[in-house]
């Protein structure tokens, strides 16, 4: 498994359950078919920057860092001056081209950037189409977009 699925894996399985220990993640992961070393767990907590925060139920679980609107903004600009090539818009629909591999980081950050915006977002490899909740909302993020450009 390349560490990006890995990384993706870890972070699904921070939000559905509680993991303490990083032996867990290895045994979890084991469950899953997936051969891992508590040494290469140890790596992929430090490259996620995972914190421990306090358990429901007492003691501490991994958990990751709480991004700011701010660091998503920035990360969220960072990648497109570098991955954007495109933007339209009709109606409530906005479909954004992005450089082939880049489309599923940029909904990501799309989707956390423009929330309350938002009915829905998905992509492929280098497309992402957004579902505005208003037909404003959308001319606004084509303009937001083209920004980019």
């Amino acid at each position: 498994m390349r560490k990006k699925d890995r990384h993706r894996l870890i972070t699904r399985l921070l939000n559905e359950q509680d993991i303490r220990k990083q032996e867990e993640f290895v045994e979890i992961l084991k469950n899953k078919g997936i051969s891992v070393t508590q040494a290469t767990i140890s790596r992929d907590i430090k490259e996620l920057k995972l914190i421990k925060v306090p358990a429901v139920d007492g003691g501490y679980r991994y958990s990751l860092p709480a991004e700011t609107s701010e660091d998503v903004s920035t990360k969220l600009e960072k990648l497109l001056k570098d991955a954007f090539v495109a933007v339209d818009q009709m109606e409530k629909f906005v479909i954004l081209k992005t450089l082939p591999g880049n489309a599923s980081a940029a909904a990501n950050l799309i989707d956390k950037r423009y929330k309350k915006e938002l009915f829905s977002i998905i992509n492929d490899d280098d497309n992402v189409l957004m579902i505005t909740r208003l037909e404003e909302d959308a001319v606004q993020l084509k303009k937001d977009f083209l920004h980019y450009l």
